[in-house]
């Protein structure tokens, strides 16, 4: 059985810097401490998103502490996914050696959707990227793609499916994330439970997300941010913190 008091990290959180996001750095890092987390990623939207900051908000993240009241702070971002080569919107060295953690995803406003073959072919490639981290709410039908190709090659390059939380309130994609998951399963591929909070009360909010991964018994040493040795581990082979 999972429980909440498992998780100590969420890996994909939003601040004021993204325009549609409404918390600071400092609400955030309060909230993970009051829900008991250790560690808090830093994902504001890339640059190609139209609410995205500015590039200086990612080159100047140095500035950030690395730990905020007990709290470690990951400088991260959520990539967009530009095309059908799984490239992303981190254009440069410089950008590359400010950010620590990667999330990609997919989103309307900086690439259409097309067929399910090259939405396979870019998650492919995006996994062969040494950078990104971790596949953001693959679960949008519009960006329909094969599990069993994707999850498989995940395993291989030991990246990381999200399951995201925000977006179990919407029940077409609750019942495709069981999907996701019996896949994952059944391929070992290693999942990171995240928030996607775009305001402060939502971090390490993970009790649907809970819920989802009780009904299909997934298996817990799969899930990175539910145990701290595992999480940390999973830190020092792939990110330099």
């Amino acid at each position: 059985m999972i429980e909440k008091m498992k998780f100590i990290a969420d890996m994909h959180t939003h601040t004021i810097a993204s325009d549609h996001a409404y918390s600071t750095v400092m609400e955030n890092v309060a909230f993970a401490k009051k829900n008991g987390l250790k560690y808090l990623a830093i994902t504001d939207h890339g640059v190609k998103m139209p609410d995205s900051p500015h590039i200086w908000h990612f080159t100047n993240m140095k500035a950030i502490p690395r730990e905020i009241d007990g709290v470690k702070v990951v400088k991260g971002v959520e990539a967009n996914i530009t095309d059908y080569d799984g490239n992303i919107d981190v254009e440069n060295n410089n950008f590359y050696e400010c950010i620590e953690w990667i999330v990609a995803s997919y989103h309307h406003p900086v690439c259409m959707p097309s067929s399910k073959a090259e939405h396979t072919n870019s998650y492919i490639k995006l996994l062969d990227n040494p950078r990104v981290n971790a596949i953001g709410h693959c679960v949008t039908i519009d960006f329909d793609f094969d599990f069993d190709e994707v999850f498989s090659y995940c395993t291989k390059k030991d990246k990381l499916i999200e399951l995201n939380n925000s977006r179990l309130n919407r029940t077409a994609e609750a019942e495709r994330y069981k999907e996701i998951l019996l896949s994952c399963k059944k391929h070992g591929t290693k999942i990171v439970v995240n928030s996607d909070a775009h305001f402060c009360t939502r971090i390490g909010e993970f009790e649907k997300s809970i819920k989802l991964l009780n009904e299909v018994d997934f298996p817990e040493d799969l899930i990175i941010n539910a145990d701290l040795i595992r999480f940390e581990n999973y830190l020092q082979k792939h990110i330099k913190l």
